[in-house]
């Protein structure tokens, strides 16, 4: 009766980039859903549907990682030569598995006027094959292993509302709403710590920490007294740490984003307001801006001639033998450098002046649009005449560097995500659009 639904799959694959024996994974799933608003006599509930899914997933690697073999390399005066690769492959190698199950709802109120939809999702991976970084003395930089068990869960919700509803006038609202939380559980025994990836310069890394959100930047930070104050170094620049440290997530912690669109006879009007909560990226080109100058605030209150003087304290720092610190005697920073040498420490300082926040707001869309009464059409054969306007990419507040867009910086493909380096500006862009149909 168009009222409960059910659905079961069944799939097996067999991988050769998988040793004999591991070398199967099967994909079961189920899902199921109750549309119980075929069951409710009321007139104030539209749409009712409850939902609920379970999925088993598995996934392979890449070829050629069972068994070491020597590397040709280029031939020495006609001689050839050959090397140990510095990743250790694994001829035990077994299948990835993804668990994820799944719950939603959907409801409808008042002929639909107002709606929404939420979901929450769970998915847990299993036996994770990656390159873990091993001690150089066993011979090999990594070893390629079923190393890691990486929690996904989160909720996203769609809410739309038609406040004003008339003969000629039609207003619309619509939020939607995704918050992700993606964490390392595991990893090999006596294991930690993976590094995903190395950003350009100064060492920097993006890592998955056990008991860590996904995707930490790890570098040096700002040495900080007792009451969160940086602290400067009697040459009157800023101190840095012993140690790397988690400097920040590049996952954010949520995205949120409403539209409001409206209509009026022929008219219709809509814009777009979408933000990021959260999430942080390093800089390359704030370390190289700063270096050499070129960046507007290397000139700010005429700093190339008076020198700059840093914000924070000296004090007295102690650092222990596993390399913490604590800091005493603070008083205000009074020492004043060269404008040359503040912006040198961008790149000989530490890591964390070039992590920004990721957070932004932004007006992702403007569009307005007039259709031809449909009585203009006559006979022609023709449906409908559109014209409309828009401009996207229009405005952004809220960063915690005006120089860079955190959308672009963020928006890195593979593992490197979460580094800007020479990025272009952001531009915003406008355009006119006749849309006919037949």
């Amino acid at each position: 009766d168009n009222m409960l639904y059910l659905t079961v799959t069944g799939r097996n694959d067999w991988s050769s980039t998988l040793p004999e024996g591991d070398n199967s994974f099967f994909y079961p799933s189920v899902n199921g859903s109750f549309v119980f608003s075929q069951v409710l006599d009321t007139d104030w509930i539209s749409f009712g549907k409850i939902r609920g899914g379970y999925a088993e997933v598995g996934s392979d690697t890449d070829p050629y990682q069972l068994r070491n073999t020597y590397q040709s390399r280029v031939p020495f005066f006609g001689s050839i030569r050959y090397n140990q690769p510095d990743q250790n492959n694994n001829p035990n190698l077994k299948p990835e598995r993804k668990n994820t199950w799944e719950v939603g709802l959907e409801m409808g109120f008042w002929d639909n006027r107002i709606s929404f939809d939420v979901t929450y999702y769970d998915e847990v991976t299993e036996d994770l094959i990656t390159p873990v970084q091993v001690d150089p003395a066993t011979g090999y930089n990594s070893t390629v292993a079923n190393a890691g068990k990486l929690s996904n869960k989160g909720i996203e919700a769609l809410v739309n509302i038609t406040p004003i509803k008339t003969e000629d006038f039609n207003w619309n609202v619509t939020w939607n709403f995704a918050k992700n939380e993606n964490e390392l559980l595991e990893l090999l025994p006596g294991v930690n710590s993976l590094e995903i990836a190395s950003f350009p310069f100064n060492g920097v890394t993006l890592n998955a920490v056990v008991g860590e959100r996904y995707g930490q930047i790890r570098g040096t930070n700002y040495v900080f007294d007792n009451e969160g104050n940086r602290v400067v170094g009697a040459n009157g620049s800023y101190l840095e740490t012993q140690n790397v440290e988690n400097l920040g997530s590049i996952l954010p912690d949520y995205n949120m984003g409403i539209r409001n669109a409206f209509s009026y006879k022929n008219f219709d009007f809509s814009f777009l307001i979408d933000m990021q909560k959260g999430g942080v990226y390093r800089s390359l080109t704030n370390i190289w801006g700063n270096y050499s100058g070129i960046l507007e605030e290397t000139v700010a209150n005429n700093r190339r001639e008076d020198g700059v003087v840093l914000e924070g304290v000296t004090g007295d720092v102690t650092y222990n033998d596993d390399g913490e610190y604590t800091v005493s005697n603070t008083s205000e920073n009074t020492t004043r450098i060269s404008a040359q040498r503040a912006g040198q420490d961008y790149y000989f300082g530490n890591d964390a002046q070039n992590v920004f926040e990721a957070d932004y707001w932004k007006l992702r869309e403007v569009a307005l649009g007039y259709t031809l009464p449909k009585d203009w059409m006559g006979k022609s054969g023709i449906e409908s005449v559109r014209f409309s306007a828009f401009g996207r990419n229009l405005l952004v507040w809220g960063l915690d560097n005006d120089n860079f867009d955190p959308e672009v910086a963020t928006g890195g493909s593979g593992n490197i995500q979460g580094s800007e380096g020479g990025s272009l500006p952001s531009t915003r862009s406008y355009g006119l659009n006749v849309e006919i149909k037949l």
